[in-house]
């Protein structure tokens, strides 16, 4: 029977706090490029663990306890609290939406309206617009309430 330990072994063995600090930034560089958030966590504990090392010498079996322990808790923690309260926010939902992004903007008729049909200005650019109830007089001041393609359906201020 062979005495020496095994390759794996060996590896654990030599897990130091520089190692883990580099294997945490790694995994931090990686969720950067993905943008999982899953990759983060384990980021975040590698770092802790290496941190802790430094002050307290641990063996490599504690040091993947704490490893697993700080990952899991991080990783139920994410996907339970942070990750709804991040879609729920919806701030970057709109981003490169336009037309979401125009409702609720303030924009005057640079005609008058006839039979519920108009133009308005919207920013530097002039669009179709329309109007429910009332035809708008040129220099009025609307508010967009839905984008439809081209065109967008305006009420009055």
């Amino acid at each position: 029977m062979n005495d020496q330990p095994s390759l794996i072994v060996h590896l654990l063995d030599g897990l130091n706090p520089w190692k883990w600090l580099i294997i945490g930034m790694l995994l931090l560089v990686t969720e950067m490029l993905t943008g999982s958030l899953f990759l983060l966590w384990p980021a975040i504990a590698a770092v802790i663990v290496g941190v802790v090392i430094f002050l307290l010498p641990l063996g490599w079996e504690m040091q993947l306890v704490l490893f697993a322990l700080i990952s899991g808790l991080g990783l139920f923690w994410g996907e339970k609290y942070l990750r709804p309260r991040l879609a729920a926010d919806g701030a970057a939902d709109d981003l490169n939406d336009r037309g979401a992004r125009m409702i609720g903007q303030r924009v005057s008729a640079i005609s008058n309206f006839q039979l519920g049909k108009g133009r308005v200005k919207v920013g530097d650019t002039e669009w179709a617009a329309s109007i429910e109830q009332g035809d708008p007089k040129k220099g009025d001041e609307l508010r967009i309430i839905a984008v439809s393609g081209a065109s967008v359906k305006v009420e009055a201020v």
